[in-house]
């Protein structure tokens, strides 16, 4: 089967969490058993040109990833980015994911697709019907905005990212989710009904993830309790920070790593790391926790063997890598039961579940893990052979091809029913100008109320374009001779009627350039 992930996250380059470390190991699992896998994700924002990841002899599991430039994208829309800045962000990306999904179908179809429903990644294959499409349920927008996670808010710009996700989901073949809490949320969500959508456990690499080998913290003799995850409210970091204190009470000799990247999602967009540090120096704690900022992904079996406890304290977690990977690597995991965790925890025998945001529930539950190391051992020892019969790869990947089947057959007895019924090449183009007449008007709506946006609209023309600036100035003034007279002459009419020919035509001209200019960017990614 010739399939096609797509995933503006995949690691090294944009490997920023739990969607990359999904959407990589699948791929390899895929590849594995023999079908044609490649990989559309996006490159650094920073890079302004398209590139491929460099083949691997080494790598008998090298799957090829084609990175799609996405930084630069509708820079000139200004407008569009000071008042949707979500949706602006998310339109560019989808844009250049699909420019690159249809430069690689047009040369090989794909049999079926695969996407994340988070951002609308798919938005386009879904659009157009192209090819039989699986969405993959991580967590959609419409949850952030309803916990108001990452300072999130119902405005209009949040709302219509969510909408786009929405309709995404509702025009694929097949929803495939990691658990059935989450499933749930969708399926209210979305108006559909839970049977409906198709439950794939998220998988690991049990060859990868495993007790025997390296160790990231040298051994002092100090028990570890091992936290990773952005720092982020989400996460619930702190409230593991909460529970530190009571906690080494009872073992003053432990030892805390937190490893994860820092975010300024904190009050007033602050560092929630430096939040995290004072409140530790608050309770004289910080000499017992270390921060470790965000790893590579090879690099995290070492940084989970060397821990004897792990610690999922999230708020909300549709099935979270975390505990995955430690419970892989032999280690006993304590989380809580809000979103999918408390599927994937065995409570009592590979960790506990606690209630979320409850620090004193938390502190107990490690607390027994560190008064008995005969039961941690053997917790440890259950999370492996659990792991190794439910969540490896080799057999998830299996339940994953299933879906790609149904989407097959759902396709095929599906009518022609796409909601954008042109050619799928067409789109790009048609998107692009719908945007840049919303900017328009924008532009439009500005200038006849703002006089500082007059002043710089009237610098930047005098600049770029001086002999259509001259124009205008021109025709404004004969407008203005125009209409002091009651009779104006004939040749000042005519005058004036002739130079507003010109300056529209400059106008046009000037719209198309850029217009075309958009497109060839989009098409293009910006290469030369």
């Amino acid at each position: 089967m010739r399939i096609c992930l797509i995933s503006r996250e995949y690691p090294p380059d944009t490997g920023w969490g739990g969607i990359g470390a999904y959407t990589y190991q699948h791929a390899r699992a895929l590849k594995e058993l023999g079908h044609d896998v490649e990989v559309i994700s996006l490159t650094k924002k920073e890079s302004k040109v398209d590139y491929n990841a460099e083949n691997s002899a080494s790598d008998p599991l090298f799957v090829p990833v084609h990175r799609a430039a996405w930084g630069p994208l509708l820079e000139e829309l200004s407008t569009v980015w000071i008042s949707l800045p979500y949706t602006h962000f998310v339109l560019k990306s989808c844009l250049a994911l699909w420019r690159k999904f249809l430069e690689i179908h047009q040369e090989r179809p794909f049999d079926v697709v695969e996407a994340p429903e988070h951002l609308a990644e798919a938005l386009f294959p879904a659009l157009t019907g192209i090819c039989p499409l699986v969405i993959r349920l991580h967590t959609p927008h419409s949850k952030f905005i309803k916990e108001r996670y990452h300072n999130l808010n119902s405005a209009f710009d949040q709302e219509l990212v969510a909408v786009l996700e929405r309709v995404a989901m509702l025009e694929a073949e097949v929803l495939s989710s990691p658990s059935e809490d989450l499933a749930a949320y969708v399926a209210q969500d979305c108006a559909v009904k839970p049977s409906e959508i198709e439950i794939v456990r998220n998988p690991v690499d049990c060859t990868k993830f495993q007790p025997e080998g390296p160790k990231a913290i040298a051994a002092d003799g100090k028990p570890i309790v091992f936290f990773a995850g952005r720092l982020e409210e989400r996460k619930g970091v702190h409230y593991l920070v909460d529970a530190i204190p009571s906690i080494l009470e009872k073992h003053p000799g432990l030892h805390f790593v937190v490893l994860g990247a820092d975010t300024n999602t904190g009050p007033g967009k602050s560092s929630v790391l430096s939040e995290l540090k004072r409140k530790l120096q608050e309770a004289s704690c910080e000499s017992s926790v270390q921060f470790i900022n965000h790893v590579a992904l090879d690099q995290m079996p070492a940084h989970y063997r060397s821990a004897d406890i792990c610690v999922v304290p999230s708020l909300y977690e549709n099935a979270p890598y975390t505990v995955l990977e430690a419970q892989a690597s032999g280690k006993p995991v304590v989380g809580t039961s809000a979103g999918g965790s408390k599927e994937y925890i065995f409570d009592g025998e590979t960790g506990y579940v606690v209630p979320a945001r409850d620090s004193k529930a938390l502190a107990d539950a490690i607390c027994k893990l560190l008064d008995n190391e005969a039961l941690r051992l053997e917790m440890g020892r259950n999370a492996r052979k659990v792991s190794l019969e439910k969540f490896d790869k080799t057999i998830i990947v299996k339940n994953a091809l299933k879906t790609y089947e149904l989407a097959i057959q759902r396709k095929s007895a599906r009518a022609e029913n796409a909601l954008y019924r042109r050619s799928p090449e067409q789109s790009l183009s048609d998107f692009v100008s719908m945007l840049y007449s919303y900017h328009l008007n924008l532009c439009d709506l500005i200038y006849r109320h703002s006089f500082s946006y007059r002043v710089t609209y009237w610098m930047q023309l005098a600049f770029r374009r001086p002999r259509l600036c001259g124009a205008k100035i021109l025709l404004s003034t004969l407008k203005r001779i125009s209409d002091s007279f009651s009779f104006a002459p004939r040749k000042i009419e005519e005058l004036k009627a002739n130079m507003e020919r010109q300056v529209n035509e400059r106008e046009m001209e000037k719209e198309r350039l850029l217009l075309k200019e958009l497109m060839t960017a989009c098409m293009l990614g910006g290469n030369d």
